[in-house]
């Protein structure tokens, strides 16, 4: 029943509340269901971005999405992106 779902049981849930978790993902619709992943990739990517700031407080918008693009997908993809422009830590 549960194929699609993750088929390990985390350690801090019971079996009950894991059973419960997977009946209300079962239930949404797949409309649904990209909503929250869209919801959670932008949250994730805001957190980043914060932690880049944080580590980086002299950093303009720029090098924040540039160091943002390298610690998502690597040197290689920057530097072919943007050559001229200097790789900037995360």
């Amino acid at each position: 029943m549960y194929a699609r779902n993750p088929p390990v049981i985390p350690e801090d849930t019971s079996p009950e509340v894991w059973r419960r978790q997977m009946d209300a993902i079962a239930r949404r619709s797949v409309a649904e269901r990209l909503e929250e992943w869209e919801l959670l990739n932008e949250a994730m990517s805001r957190m980043e971005d914060d932690g880049i700031r944080r580590r980086h407080p002299d950093y303009d918008e720029h090098q924040v999405f540039l160091a943002a693009v390298r610690l998502r997908y690597g040197d290689a993809l920057v530097l072919a992106a943007w050559p001229h422009e200097p790789l900037v830590a995360p």
